[in-house]
C-alpha cells in the first residue's frame, strides 16, 4: 500500500473517529444547548422560554424530543404559560443541515395546554410584547408540514378592562386531538407560500360562554388570524348538532360566528346553564340558528352577541305557568286522554327569533297546547328575562254552550263558526311568568 493511501486512510479514520465523538457528544450532551435555543427564541418571539430536557435520536430519522417545553407569558398577562408542552418530538431534515438550515418535517405534542388571551389594548399573549399595538395580530404557523397534537387543552379568555384581571374562559376544547397539515395560497406570481394548517379535530368536550357539548368531530383550519371549525358534529345535551364557528381574533376585540342546526337537544338541560330551579320551557328541541359577536373586554364577554333563529319544540310544557289561573282554565278545552297532562303541556312551539340589542324578539310564536291554539309575538330582556308578549287563544273544537259562557266571561272574546278565540298576554320575567286573559 502506498505512502500516500496511507496517510489518507490514517487522515480519513480520524476524522471519523472525531466525527463520531462529536456525534455522540451532542446526542448524549444536548442540555448543555437550552440557553442558547431559549436566547435564540427569546430574541425571535420576545417572550421568555423555558425547556427542562432535551433528547436527541439521529437513527432512523433524526429526532429532537423536549421535554418540559414553556412559552410563558408576557405582562401585562397573568403568570402562566400561552403553551405549556410536557412532551414535544421534531422531526428534522437531515440533508439540509449540511447546509446550516434547520427544517422541521414535522412536531407531534403530547398533552399540551395552550391559553389564548387577549388584553384590553388589542394584545395577545402569543404576541412579541416590544411589537406595536397598531400592528394587526399574527400567530405564526411557521413552516411546519405536519403538526400533531394528542390529549391537548385549548382555552380562550380575555383580560377584563380597564383592570386587567382575568375575564371568564370563554372557549373550553378539552382532551383534544388534531392532525394538520400545511396548506398553501397562490399569489398573483404562482408561487405556493405558506398560509396555515389544516386537518382534522376530535375533541372529548367543547364549551363556547355557557353551552357545552362534548364527542366533538370537526374540520380545523388556523391561519395568522383565524380558527375555523368546520363540518362540526357533536352532541349536546342528549341531543345533537352540527354546524360551523369561526374565531377572528385579528382585530381589538375577538370575533366569532356560527351557523348550527340542532336536533333533539332538551331544553331543560340547555336553560340549566342560565336558569337556578324550575326551567322555563322543557321538551326537544330543533333549531337553526346563526349567530355572531364581539368577545369583548368585561365581565359578560359576549352580552353583544346578535343573530336569528328558528325553533320548534316538541312535547314540552311551561313549567311555571302550571298554577296560573288562565292557563288551568284552558284544560276545559283538551281532548279526551290528555287531561293527566300538566296545565301548561303542549304539542309543539314554533317560533322565529332575532337577538339584538340584548333582547330576543320574535314576530311569530305558535304554541299548540291540547285543545287550543295560541299565536303572539313580542320580546325577552336578556338582561333582566323581562317578558313583554300579546297573542290569541283559539279553540280548536266547538264548545257550545262552554263557548257562549267565555264569550259572555270576556269583552273581548269573538266567535267564528262556533269557535271561541280571545286575546292573551304574557307579562313578568322568566322566573315569574304572568299569563292573563284581556277583557
Amino acid at each position: 500500500m502506498g505512502i500516500r493511501l496511507k496517510i489518507f486512510l490514517i487522515i480519513l479514520a480520524g476524522v471519523t473517529v472525531l466525527a463520531c465523538a462529536a456525534g455522540w457528544y451532542v446526542v448524549h450532551n444536548p442540555d448543555r444547548y437550552i440557553p442558547k435555543i431559549a436566547a435564540y427564541l427569546h430574541k425571535d418571539t420576545g417572550l421568555q422560554v423555558r425547556i427542562q430536557h432535551l433528547e436527541i435520536q439521529v437513527f432512523p430519522t433524526l429526532l429532537v424530543r423536549v421535554y418540559g417545553l414553556e412559552i410563558k407569558n408576557p405582562k401585562p398577562f397573568p403568570s402562566g404559560d400561552f403553551l405549556n408542552v410536557p412532551r414535544l418530538d421534531a422531526t428534522i431534515e437531515k440533508l439540509p443541515l449540511l447546509h446550516g438550515q434547520i427544517t422541521i418535517r414535522s412536531l407531534l405534542l403530547h398533552k399540551p395546554t395552550i391559553d389564548f388571551i387577549s388584553d384590553p389594548d388589542g394584545l395577545w399573549n402569543f404576541q412579541n410584547p416590544s411589537s406595536s399595538k397598531k400592528v394587526s395580530t399574527h400567530l405564526s404557523t411557521m413552516l411546519i408540514p405536519s403538526l400533531h397534537i394528542e390529549n391537548g387543552v385549548l382555552r380562550g379568555s380575555n383580560l377584563v378592562d380597564p383592570t386587567d384581571n382575568p375575564g371568564p374562559v370563554v372557549l373550553d376544547i378539552g382532551n383534544f386531538s388534531a392532525q394538520l397539515n400545511q396548506t398553501l395560497r397562490k399569489p398573483s406570481d404562482g408561487s405556493g407560500q405558506p398560509a396555515g394548517l389544516a386537518g382534522q379535530l376530535a375533541a372529548d368536550t367543547a364549551r363556547f360562554g355557557s353551552i357545552h357539548t362534548k364527542n366533538l368531530r370537526s374540520q380545523l383550519r388556523i391561519t395568522s388570524s383565524q380558527l375555523v371549525f368546520s363540518n362540526i358534529e357533536t352532541k349536546a345535551y342528549r341531543g345533537q348538532a352540527s354546524g360551523d364557528f369561526s374565531l377572528d381574533f385579528g382585530g381589538k376585540n375577538a370575533m366569532f360566528k356560527t351557523d348550527l342546526q340542532a336536533n333533539g337537544v332538551g331544553m331543560a338541560y340547555v336553560l340549566a346553564e342560565f336558569q337556578k330551579g324550575i326551567p322555563s320551557i322543557t321538551g326537544a328541541m330543533q333549531a337553526k340558528l346563526s349567530l355572531a359577536g364581539e368577545i369583548t373586554h368585561a365581565s359578560s364577554p359576549l352580552t353583544g352577541i346578535h343573530g336569528t333563529a328558528q325553533v320548534t319544540i316538541r312535547k314540552g310544557e311551561l313549567p311555571k305557568l302550571d298554577q296560573n289561573q288562565s292557563m288551568i282554565a284552558l284544560e276545559r278545552f283538551r281532548p279526551p286522554g290528555t287531561g293527566a297532562l300538566p296545565a301548561s303541556a303542549f304539542s309543539t312551539f314554533t317560533a322565529d327569533m332575532e337577538l339584538r340589542n340584548k333582547h330576543i324578539y320574535s314576530k311569530r310564536i305558535d304554541v299548540s297546547f291540547y285543545g287550543t291554539d295560541v299565536v303572539g309575538s313580542g320580546d325577552t330582556s336578556v338582561l333582566d328575562g323581562a317578558l313583554d308578549y300579546r297573542g290569541a287563544a283559539t279553540v280548536l273544537k266547538k264548545q257550545g254552550l262552554i263557548t257562549n259562557f267565555f264569550a259572555r266571561m270576556f269583552k273581548k272574546a269573538q266567535q267564528k263558526n262556533g269557535r271561541l278565540t280571545f286575546p292573551l298576554r304574557l307579562t313578568g320575567t322568566l322566573s315569574n311568568p304572568t299569563l292573563s286573559v284581556v277583557d
